[in-house]
C-alpha cells in the first residue's frame, strides 16, 4: 500500500479513537470502513478498545513523522494503566496485539474485554464545556481522554457533567461500533449540547476525584509498576491489618465481608455498587496476578477500605517482612538456680506456631546442666512490627540430666498409677448411680473420665463397658425412595426465587432439599431415575439462564437511567455473558421484550 499524505497532528490529551475519526472527516471517504482500511488495511467501522495493527499505520505514514507506538499508546490511550496491572507476559502479548493484530480473529489474546465493571467502558462520554472550547480554540471538536473513566460523571477542569446522549433525541454523541464521533457541538439531529454544572465540593464528586488522581497516578508510573508489584504491595497492607496470618493464611472472605459492610456505610453507597463483583469466579481471581486487569475500580477501592490511597499504598516502603522472634541465640537459662542464669551458651531452640491468626508463638529451649526446659510465649505486634515477650516459664527439676530424666518417668508413672484407680472408682460410681446402658451414654455422662481411661486404662475398661453395639445396615428400598424424591423436589422447585441472579443447576435445587435427602440424591443417582429426570426438567442452559434474565437486566439499565435502546446496546448495558453465550434466539428475545415494552430502538 501506497503512504499516506497527511496525518492529523494529535491535540492535548486526545483519545486515539479521536485521531481516527479527524482522518477520515479529512480524507473525503463517505464511510468509515475505507478510512479504516486505509489506516490498518482492515475492512471494520468498530473502534476497538486500544489500535490494532499499529505498525502497518506508521509503516505508512508521511515521511518525516515523529510519531512511535509508545507515543501513540502512552499518550493517547489508557494502555499505561492497563500496562500497570498486566503481568511481563500478558504486556507481551498485547503489545504484539497492538503492532501487528491479526485482522480475521474478532478476539486476540491478551486483549481485555470490555464488561458493565470496566474501567474504561464502550460508552462515549464528552463534556459540553470542552467542546465548545475546542471547537472555538481549534475549529474542530475531538474526543479527551480523560473523561472516559467508568466512574468518572463530570469533567475535573470544568466542573460539567459528562453526556453521552443528546437529552432531546436520545440520539449517542458517539459509538464505537459505527465509528462515529461528534463532528460539531450538536448532535447528529441538530441539537446543541446542554452544559450542565455540578456541584464538585460534595462528598461524591470528592471522591471520584481522588480515585482518578490514583489513575493518572498508576497510568503514568506504568514503567515501574506490574501486576506482581500491585499484588505485593496490597499483601504488605493486608498483612498489617491481619487478614493475612503469620502461616500465609489469606483470609478472604473475611476481607470480603468486611469490605463489602464498608462500602454500605459509604455516603457514595450506589458508586460503589456499580463496581462490586460477588461472584464465585471473582472471589477466586482475587489478588491473582493474571486477572487483575479486570478488576482495577475494585482494587482501587480495596486501598481506600485499607485506609489508604492506591497511590499512597503502591509508594509504601512497608514490608511485611518480619524479624526472627528473640533472633537467632545464643540464649541463656532462666532457671535461678542454673550456673548457666545470665549466660548466653543455649544454641538450640524449637519454634512452634501457637496461633497465626493473631501471631502466637512457642519458643522452647533446654538447658544441657541442669535439665530445663526455658519456654517463652511471644506475640507479634502489626503496630509496632515487632516481637514482644509475655511470659517466662521453666519446668523440671534442678538436677543433672540423666537423673532428670529417670526423676521423671518414676514420678510419671506413680502419678498415672494413682491417677487410675481414682478415675476407676469414679467410673465405677457413676455405672452404679446411673442406668446407662451403652458406651455412648457413658461417654456424654463424663466425656473427660471415658477419654482419659480409653487411653490410660484400655484393658480394663474393656471389662466393665458395655459390648459395642452393632450397627444394622438399612437396605434402601429405591422405587419408594425415588418417589417420595420426586415430590419433595416439585416443592423445593416452588422456592426458587424468579429473580435468582445465576443459573438454575442441579446443585441449587439439591441444596434446598434437606441435607439427608440432597446426599442420597447425590449418591444413588443411578438408583433414582425419576428424581434425576425432575430435577433435570427445571436445570437451565446458559441461553435459557440469558433469556430469564432479560426482564431483571431491563429493570438494571432502566434504574441507571437508559430507558430507549437497541438490542446490541441492552446486551453491552446488561453484562458480557450476552456476547458470550448469546445467539440469535437470544437476540430475537430481546428485540421482543423491548418491543413490548416500548423501550426498543430499531436499527
Amino acid at each position: 500500500m501506497n503512504r499516506l499524505l497527511y496525518f492529523p497532528e494529535p491535540l492535548p490529551d486526545e483519545d486515539f479513537r479521536s485521531l481516527i475519526f479527524r482522518y477520515h472527516i479529512r480524507s473525503g471517504n463517505t464511510e468509515m470502513i475505507q478510512s479504516k482500511y486505509d489506516l490498518f488495511g482492515v475492512r471494520s467501522y468498530k473502534h476497538t478498545f486500544f489500535p490494532k495493527r499499529l505498525q502497518p499505520l506508521l509503516d505508512r505514514l508521511p515521511l518525516g513523522h515523529t510519531f512511535t507506538v509508545d507515543q501513540l499508546i502512552y499518550d493517547h490511550t489508557w494502555y499505561g494503566l492497563y500496562k500497570s496491572f498486566f503481568t511481563e507476559e500478558r504486556h507481551i502479548t498485547m503489545v504484539n496485539v497492538i503492532k501487528n493484530g491479526s485482522i480475521s480473529s474478532k478476539i486476540n489474546k491478551g486483549y481485555p474485554m470490555i464488561s458493565p465493571i470496566a474501567i474504561i467502558p464502550a460508552e462515549i462520554k464528552y463534556c459540553p464545556q470542552c467542546v465548545y472550547s475546542d471547537y472555538e480554540q481549534y475549529g474542530e471538536v475531538y474526543l479527551h481522554r480523560g473523561h472516559q473513566v467508568s466512574f468518572l460523571n463530570f469533567c475535573p477542569i470544568h466542573s460539567v457533567q459528562l453526556v453521552s446522549r443528546c437529552p432531546i433525541c436520545d440520539s449517542l454523541y458517539g459509538s464505537t461500533q459505527s465509528g462515529q464521533l461528534l463532528q460539531e457541538p450538536f448532535c447528529k439531529n441538530g441539537h446543541a449540547l446542554t452544559v450542565e454544572r455540578v456541584n464538585i465540593k460534595e462528598m461524591g464528586n470528592q471522591f471520584q476525584l481522588e480515585l482518578l488522581d490514583d489513575l493518572l497516578y498508576v497510568r503514568n508510573h506504568y514503567r515501574s509498576l506490574s501486576a506482581q508489584e500491585i499484588k505485593i504491595k496490597f499483601y504488605e497492607q493486608l498483612f498489617a491489618q491481619g487478614y493475612i496470618t503469620l502461616t500465609g493464611v489469606f483470609h478472604k472472605k473475611r476481607l470480603l465481608s468486611d469490605f463489602k459492610k464498608w462500602s454500605l456505610a459509604q455516603s457514595n453507597t450506589i458508586f460503589i455498587k456499580n463496581f462490586m463483583d460477588t461472584s464465585m469466579y471473582f472471589s477466586n481471581s482475587l489478588l491473582k496476578s493474571d486477572s487483575m486487569v479486570q478488576y482495577i475500580v475494585f482494587y482501587l477501592l480495596l486501598a481506600r477500605f485499607l485506609g489508604k490511597s492506591l497511590t499512597s499504598l503502591l509508594s509504601s516502603q512497608k514490608s511485611c517482612a518480619m524479624s526472627i522472634p528473640f533472633g537467632n541465640g545464643p540464649w541463656s537459662c532462666h532457671n535461678s538456680n542454673c550456673i548457666n542464669i545470665g549466660t548466653p551458651v543455649i544454641s538450640k531452640c524449637k519454634r512452634r506456631i501457637i496461633d497465626g491468626t493473631t501471631g502466637k508463638l512457642l519458643i522452647s529451649y533446654t538447658c544441657s546442666y541442669c535439665g530445663c526446659d526455658n519456654m517463652i510465649q511471644a506475640f507479634y505486634s502489626r503496630i509496632k512490627s515487632s516481637w514482644t515477650k509475655r511470659r517466662i516459664t521453666v519446668r523440671k527439676p534442678l538436677m543433672p540430666t540423666e537423673v532428670a530424666l529417670a526423676y521423671e518417668q518414676v514420678a510419671t508413672a506413680a502419678d498415672i498409677t494413682t491417677s487410675k484407680w481414682e478415675r476407676r472408682a469414679k467410673l465405677t460410681e457413676l455405672l452404679s448411680q446411673n442406668s446407662l446402658s451403652s458406651r455412648f451414654e457413658i461417654r456424654k455422662e463424663s466425656e473427660f473420665l471415658y477419654c482419659w481411661l480409653m487411653k490410660n486404662d484400655k484393658e480394663w475398661m474393656e471389662k466393665v463397658l458395655p459390648n459395642k453395639t452393632p450397627r444394622n445396615k438399612v437396605k434402601l428400598d429405591f422405587d419408594i425412595l425415588d418417589k417420595q424424591l420426586l415430590f419433595k423436589i416439585r416443592d423445593a422447585v416452588t422456592r426458587i426465587d424468579p429473580e435468582y441472579k445465576r443459573p438454575i443447576r442441579k446443585k441449587t435445587i439439591i441444596n434446598l432439599l434437606e441435607t439427608s435427602d440432597g446426599n442420597k440424591v447425590i449418591n444413588y443417582q443411578r438408583q433414582l431415575p425419576l428424581s434425576m429426570e425432575e430435577i433435570n426438567k427445571y436445570v437451565e442452559s446458559t441461553k435459557d439462564f440469558l433469556i430469564r434474565s432479560i426482564p431483571r437486566n431491563y429493570e438494571k439499565i432502566v434504574k441507571r437511567g437508559c430507558v430507549l435502546m437497541t438490542v446490541y446496546e441492552f446486551k453491552m448495558k446488561a453484562s458480557i455473558t450476552y456476547y458470550l453465550h448469546g445467539d440469535e434466539e437470544v437476540d430475537k428475545h430481546i428485540h421482543d421484550f423491548l418491543r413490548e415494552k416500548g423501550a426498543l430502538i430499531d436499527r
